[in-house]
C-alpha cells in the first residue's frame, strides 16, 4: 500500500505507525525504512524553494498538502528522523557523479537518504559533491 495515494488521515496514520515501528531500532534500519517510506511519495519539479525555508510546512502540513519535490521528500525524511530522536541529521544540496543536482539527507555522516530508492546501503557520501548544507534549525523548531 502506498500511503501517498490515500487520504490525509491514512497518510498520517501510516506515518505514525512507521515511527512507532522504528522506536528503539538501530540507526541503519531506521534510515532504510524512513527512506523506503518517503521514496513512495510522487515527485514533482517544484513545490518548496530553499530561499523560503521559514515558510516551509511542518510535518503535518506536508502530509496534508501531499505535494513532494526533492526538497519536500527530503524534508519529510528529516522530520521523521528528528522525531525518532536522531540528532545528527543534515539536509544538503549536492551534485551526484553524473553532475545532477540532488537534495539529500545525511545521517551521522554515514547514511545518505533521498537519492535512489533502496540504495541506502550502497550510497556513500564521497559519491556526492556537497554544494550547501541547509540550516534545519528553523525546521526543527516547527516540531517542538
Amino acid at each position: 500500500m502506498n500511503a501517498f495515494q490515500l487520504d490525509f488521515q491514512t497518510r498520517l496514520k501510516e506515518w505514525h505507525s512507521l515511527r512507532n515501528s522504528l522506536a528503539g531500532a538501530d540507526i541503519k534500519d531506521i534510515c532504510i525504512e524512513v527512506d523506503r517510506f518517503w521514496q513512495q511519495s510522487p515527485i514533482m519539479n517544484h513545490y518548496l524553494h530553499p530561499v523560503d525555508i521559514p515558510t516551509w510546512p511542518d510535518p503535518w502540513q506536508l502530509l496534508n498538502d501531499n505535494l513532494y519535490c526533492p526538497y519536500a521528500r527530503a524534508l519529510g525524511m528529516m522530520y521523521t528522523l528528528i522525531m525518532l530522536g536522531i540528532k545528527d541529521v543534515d539536509l544538503v544540496r549536492a551534485t551526484d557523479y553524473n553532475s545532477i543536482d540532488v537534495v539529500l539527507v545525511l545521517v551521522e555522516n554515514k547514511f545518505v537518504l533521498s537519492y535512489w530508492p533502496n540504495t541506502i546501503e550502497s550510497n556513500k557520501i564521497t559519491d556526492f559533491e556537497i554544494k550547501k548544507v541547509i540550516n534545519i534549525k528553523p525546521l526543527i523548531d516547527k516540531i517542538k
